[in-house]
């Protein structure tokens, strides 16, 4: 197992926005190729991608938790802990993977029906399903092998291990969908063995990273020797980054039903501009993600002084960076909505957003900086509770009062977003400026 040495945030967080940007732009891509096709299709596939990414949130709480025992046992050279550890982790998210997998080849059409697909579309987003599953347990390991990978400094090997994946899940879905090579048209259930190559070859190239890169060796013997211990690190940053994602969701899932209520116009802008936010924020994610990475080595080695520094310097970074790309969506929204084919009730709810956002997405990257290095100093379970005051004690009473009672409309609402993000980083930054995180440390 080799030292980490040379990290920085800009080798960190250029890989790691491009390899979100590849994850994005492949929906993106995988979606028009099915519009292409059948209309219908794309309902059904939206259907099961909800459920898939239900359980992504439990994979990524469980990386996430490893990779900052990782990055503070690494900072403070115990490398004995690190390799415990990985196993632990391999092991645990392979174990949810295959109950995942198991759990929805058996109910998976209930699961639909919980979810309220229209039952027009349940079949069709049941083979799709029923396919998809078996990459759950390809996503469980390789979502905390990528995690650790960028833990030793390797995010740019990662980018390319997702470039070459989502090129085969593209390619695929060309083969499945248009009937290359004179094959017929395979539908979503080829689209879901696309899926799942370009999930098995991911998987594979990183174990190979992970053992002849990064030098870490795994033992199969240790992976089936589970300690209860370890897990409970890991599970002490996991389980509260699980819950603040699954306010956050919570949140906009009864924001959705806000918006819904007020017609078929603004529900589709809101389905379009939520798209447009998320590719505004991948640039304030990844410097976030970067920082936590570096900041849970420094913890480690208990440095204090420089992670409090390192992280309002990433801060000041991430703002910056975020109001280029906010303002220059801003001045290309006429293009936008134009390029969307917006007829001009659509632009006359979504224009205002455009507005706001650049009020909203600042606050945005101000939150999550500070509470990715929250996390990364073993701090996670405040920013949760936070996050349980803003979203559901603020954002979701202001958005209901200024868009519903008020008829301020889908502005009404992302104004409440907007109050959740920046009182919400302002309580997160007052417990970084406060230092009590010094006292979290998990090694």
């Amino acid at each position: 197992m080799q030292e980490v040495k040379d990290l920085s945030l800009r080798k960190l967080s250029i890989p790691i926005f491009i390899d979100m940007f590849l994850h994005f732009a492949t929906l993106i891509i995988n979606t028009y190729m099915v519009t292409k096709v059948s209309l219908e299709l794309v309902g059904a596939m939206g259907a099961g991608n909800q459920v898939m990414d239900l359980f992504m949130t439990i994979f990524s709480f469980l990386s996430v938790g490893c990779s900052i025992v990782v990055a503070q046992a690494l900072g403070a050279k115990n490398y004995n802990l690190a390799k415990k550890v990985i196993h632990a982790s391999i092991s645990f998210n392979a174990i949810i993977g295959v109950c995942s997998a198991i759990l929805i080849y058996f109910y998976g059409i209930e699961i639909l029906k919980l979810l309220s697909v229209p039952a027009e579309l349940q079949e069709q987003s049941f083979t799709y399903l029923h396919l998809l599953g078996v990459a759950l347990v390809f996503d469980g390991v390789g979502m905390v092998l990528a995690a650790i990978l960028r833990v030793y400094n390797f995010a740019t090997h990662v980018m390319f291990m997702s470039l070459v994946m989502n090129l085969i899940t593209i390619c695929g879905n060309a083969i499945a969908l248009f009937g290359l090579f004179g094959l017929p048209n395979y539908g979503l259930s080829g689209v879901a063995v696309a899926t799942i190559a370009g999930r098995l070859v991911g998987t594979i190239m990183l174990g190979y990273m992970l053992t002849n890169l990064a030098g870490v060796q795994i033992y199969i013997k240790r992976l089936f020797s589970l300690s209860f211990e370890v897990l409970k690190k890991i599970l002490h940053v996991g389980l509260p980054s699980a819950g603040e994602n699954l306010l956050w969701m919570g949140q906009y899932m009864v924001a959705f039903g806000f918006v819904a209520s007020m017609g078929a116009s603004s529900l589709s802008v809101q389905t379009m501009y939520f798209q447009i936010s998320l590719l505004i924020m991948l640039c304030g994610a990844s410097i976030s993600v970067a920082n936590e990475v570096i900041v849970g080595h420094l913890v480690g080695a208990r440095k204090f002084d420089e992670a409090y520094l390192q992280t309002f310097k990433t801060l000041k970074i991430g703002l910056v960076a975020t109001a280029i790309v906010v303002m220059g969506m801003y001045f290309t929204k006429e293009f936008v909505m134009r390029e969307l084919n917006l007829n001009e009730e659509l632009k006359a709810i979504m224009l205002p957003l455009f507005t706001l956002s650049i009020v909203l997405e600042l606050g945005r990257t101000f939150n999550i900086v500070i509470v990715n290095a929250l996390r990364a100093s073993g701090d996670a379970k405040f920013p949760m509770m936070s996050g349980l005051f803003c979203m559901w004690g603020l954002s979701l009473p202001v958005g209901y009062f200024l868009g519903i009672s008020l008829g301020w409309g889908i502005l009404g609402v992302w104004i409440g977003f907007c109050a959740d993000e920046w009182i919400r980083g302002g309580i997160n930054t007052w417990r970084w400026w406060s230092r009590k995180w010094q006292s979290k440390v998990l090694v």
